[in-house]
C-alpha cells in the first residue's frame, strides 16, 4: 500500500519478498516512487540499507530482521529529489518464527569460559563485527541464487535457544549440518574472503563477504583451503567438516549476517527464486 500522510513527504509504495518478513530472515524490500525521486539508501535496526533501481521508478534492496524484532519494524528510507532530501519513516511487518529450545549437558568450562577465553572471545568478536562492517561499504558481489554450503542432514536450525546444563547461555545463529571430519565444505555463494581464523568458539572459520552487506561464516573446519583476499565462486570448496573449537562433535556451523543482524542462512537459499512483485506486502508509515 502506499506510504503517505503528510503532504511534504513524496508518495512511495513499499513492499517486500517474501510477503511478510520473519524474525531472523533476509528479504527484499522493494519501493515504487513517482518518476524523479530516488531511494538513495536506507536504515532498519542500526544498520545501512543499499537499494538498486531494477524498473520503471522501483528501487531493490536486501533487509534484514533480528530475531526478536518487533511485530512492526521501523524502517528509515532515504529519498533524494530535485532541491531536497527527505527520510521516510514506515513499519514493515513481522512474522514470529516460534523457535524451539535445546537442552545440551556440557562440562562447565563450554557454558563459562574462564576470564582468559572471555577475553580472547570479545576480541574475535570485534575481527568478525569488522568484517561485517567493511562489507557494508563494498558493492554487491553475489549474482544468482545461493547454494548449500553440504547437502546433508540439518543437525540443528538456527533460533534454537540453547539451554547448557539447565540454565539458557545463548541462541543458536546458525544451521548445523552433519559431516564426517574432512567431508567438503563449500562456498554459499560468490564472494571475497574477507578472514580466514582460528577461534575459541567457531574454531577454524572462513568468512566470505558478498558485498553491500551480506556475510556468510564457516565454523568448525578441520582444515581451510581459501586464503583472505581470494575470489571464490558458489559451489567452490572452502574447506573441510571438522570440530575445532567449542563443540561436542564433527559438524559445519553455517552463518549468515547482514550487518551485525545475524539471520538464518537458510532464508538465503529464497533471494533469487522470487520475481520482483510476485510476493507483495503491507507497510505503513508512522505519522
Amino acid at each position: 500500500m502506499p506510504a503517505e500522510g503528510q503532504d511534504s513527504l513524496p508518495h512511495v509504495t513499499i513492499t517486500t519478498e517474501p510477503t511478510t518478513l520473519q524474525e531472523g530472515s533476509i528479504g527484499w524490500l522493494r519501493v515504487r516512487t513517482h518518476e524523479g525521486v530516488l531511494v538513495s539508501g536506507g536504515e532498519v535496526a542500526g544498520e545501512p540499507l543499499h537499494f538498486a533501481p531494477s524498473r520503471d521508478s522501483i528501487f531493490r534492496g536486501l533487509i534484514a530482521v533480528p530475531v526478536e524484532a518487533p511485530d512492526s519494524l521501523l524502517v528509515s528510507l532515504f529519498l533524494e529529489q530535485p532541491g531536497r532530501s527527505d527520510t521516510l519513516p514506515i513499519f514493515v511487518r513481522v512474522h514470529r518464527a516460534g523457535y524451539a529450545s535445546e537442552t545440551l549437558s556440557v562440562p562447565p568450562a563450554y557454558a563459562r569460559p574462564d576470564s582468559a577465553a572471555a577475553v580472547r572471545i570479545q576480541s574475535e568478536i570485534a575481527k568478525s563485527r569488522e568484517v561485517s562492517r567493511a562489507s557494508q561499504a563494498r558493492p554487491r558481489i553475489w549474482r544468482g541464487p545461493f547454494r548449500l554450503p553440504r547437502r546433508s542432514r540439518i543437525t540443528s536450525p538456527f533460533g534454537t535457544a540453547r539451554v547448557y546444563n539447565g540454565e539458557v547461555q545463548s541462541r543458536h545463529l546458525g544451521t548445523d549440518f552433519a559431516g564426517a571430519i574432512g567431508a567438503p565444505v563449500r562456498a554459499a555463494g560468490r564472494g571475497v574472503v574477507a578472514l580466514v581464523a582460528n577461534f575459541y568458539l567457531a574454531g577454524r572459520a572462513v568468512y566470505i563477504d558478498h558485498g553491500a552487506g551480506l556475510v556468510t561464516g564457516y565454523f568448525h573446519l578441520s582444515r581451510t583451503d581459501v586464503r583472505e583476499g581470494d575470489s571464490v565462486l558458489a559451489g567452490q570448496r572452502i574447506g573441510a567438516v571438522g570440530q575445532s573449537g567449542r563443540v561436542t562433535g564433527p559438524h559445519l556451523h553455517w552463518v549468515a549476517r547482514y550487518g551485525a543482524i545475524s539471520v538464518d542462512p537458510m532464508s538465503l537459499l529464497k533471494l533469487e527464486r522470487m520475481s520482483p512483485g510476485q510476493r507483495t506486502s503491507k507497510a505503513s508509515q508512522r505519522n
